[in-house]
């Protein structure tokens, strides 16, 4: 049987953590984000647009695992930051991002190490998700693409830092 990486803290981590892994699973996903400070971001609306479910529920998410969240990348700006923010995201003329709100006195952004930790927190009680009878497809995609990479790390002998891959 599979062992679920997308259960156990420590495995979340263990992938999080591991930059060649990030690399392809971004590459696997394909979105679309905004270069800010010299890496991708995204905005909340976008990770709900792309895993189907409502901006509240990514609230929910944020609200409940605020600690893990934030210590893999999740952060709220303000200020300048804000400023320099909007500008790019005004320059860059993007359907998806027309939400952002010029008044806004803070704004929330997931790099894409966010955007997998919290895939994963999704994908963790996607059973939930199921029986509300929301879609998933890409999620599971999300999981599939983890998976198979920590499988292709075990076949290449690459161990993922900090972890075994033993029992994917």
């Amino acid at each position: 049987m599979d062992k679920d990486l997308t259960s156990s803290p420590v495995d979340r981590q263990n992938i999080l953590n591991n930059s060649y892994a990030l690399q392809e699973i971004e590459r696997a996903t394909r979105i679309k984000g905004i270069p800010f400070e010299g890496k991708t971001v995204v905005l909340k609306e976008q990770v709900a647009s792309f895993f189907e479910v409502t901006p509240r529920t990514i609230d929910n998410y944020i609200e409940k695992y605020s600690h893990e969240l934030r210590q893999n990348g999740y952060e709220v700006i303000r200020g300048k930051r804000l400023k320099t923010c909007k500008i790019v995201v005004k320059d860059l003329d993007v359907h998806e991002t027309d939400f952002v709100n010029i008044k806004v006195p803070q704004l929330g952004i997931f790099d894409f190490r966010t955007f997998l930790n919290l895939g994963m927190l999704i994908a963790m009680v996607n059973g939930l998700l199921r029986r509300r009878g929301l879609k998933l497809d890409q999620l599971e995609g999300l999981k599939e693409a983890t998976v198979a990479f920590c499988r292709r790390s075990l076949l290449l002998g690459v161990e993922v830092e900090g972890s075994s891959t033993a029992g994917v």
